[in-house]
């Protein structure tokens, strides 16, 4: 029955599910392509932010499951509605929101990232990107955050994240501009909407 299954849904050599394709195998001869998340994604981002979280790294509060839940309605309310839920002067504002994954194709999901911003404003706000940990290592960060470029091209992306991590790395390879780091090793990121789209493709390659 299980192999009938596989054949009906053209599985190819059993491999076990936590490894990664090698570099070099046909997964990898085509560049991944940032497309919108769905809802059946999101739980990839809540155990990344979890993750996070427990590195010191993550820019939400997750100590308990009703802070958990609360976000995961927020990013359900980002996917169907394409609203993220900001607190503003102890109130809720409605700030556009984007949640996209970087995948190759129907393939698995190799990242995420959430951005959002007032509407009166004309940069996006990164809050949170990640990279999936069978994929981390590759180059996937900076070329998640190329795409990102890409996408919302003619409009600057900001983000402030702690410098410790993998995180850094991967926006100054997507040509982010290390603006400021403040008292508490939290650095302000800028990439601007004019940026040469060629060589940051070399860049993060």
């Amino acid at each position: 029955m299980l192999a009938t299954l596989k054949r009906w849904l053209g599985a190819g050599p059993t491999t076990a599910p936590a490894e990664a394709p090698a570099a070099g195998t046909h997964q990898a001869d085509s560049a991944p392509g940032l497309v919108p998340a769905g809802e059946a994604d999101i739980p990839l981002l809540l155990e990344a932010a979890r993750r996070a979280e427990g590195e010191g790294l993550s820019p939400w509060v997750l100590r308990d499951e009703a802070r958990l839940e609360t976000l995961r309605r927020s990013l359900e309310f980002v996917v169907h509605r394409g609203l993220w839920l900001q607190r503003e002067a102890g109130q809720v504002a409605h700030w556009q929101g984007r949640l996209l994954a970087l995948r190759h194709g129907d393939g698995p999901v190799l990242g995420m990232l959430l951005v959002c911003r007032r509407d009166d404003e004309a940069a996006w706000q990164l809050r949170f990107f990640f990279i999936a940990p069978d994929w981390q290592g590759r180059g996937h960060g900076a070329r998640l955050l190329l795409a990102a470029r890409r996408e919302l091209r003619g409009t600057p992306l900001q983000t402030r994240l702690p410098l410790a991590g993998a995180a850094p790395t991967s926006l100054e390879a997507a040509g982010f501009r290390r603006m400021h780091v403040d008292a508490g090793g939290v650095a302000s990121f800028e990439a601007p909407a004019q940026w040469n789209d060629q060589r940051e493709r070399t860049r993060g390659a």
